[in-house]
């Protein structure tokens, strides 16, 4: 792989991760949000609420990053 295309795949990358980790910032929020005007809800109770939402989005950026990385080492 050339020198450009691992820039464009950290860069890939790093967008990715930073799109994890807006989703878990959100969910995790809006769950504490609600869950505090409807209960008492720890933080902990919120991230395993939270859980199939940003697990999937962690799945999905992980496929997506390896479906990229194969084809663009194939070209």
């Amino acid at each position: 792989m050339s020198e450009e295309q691992q820039k464009v795949m950290k860069l890939f990358a790093y967008w990715l991760f930073g799109t994890v980790m807006v989703v878990f910032g959100a969910i995790t929020a809006y769950i504490m949000f609600v869950g505090r005007t409807a209960g008492a809800v720890t933080a902990w109770d919120a991230i395993k609420a939270g859980f199939p939402i940003w697990g999937v989005t962690t799945l999905a950026a992980i496929i997506i990053y390896a479906g990229y990385y194969y084809t663009r080492r194939k070209s």
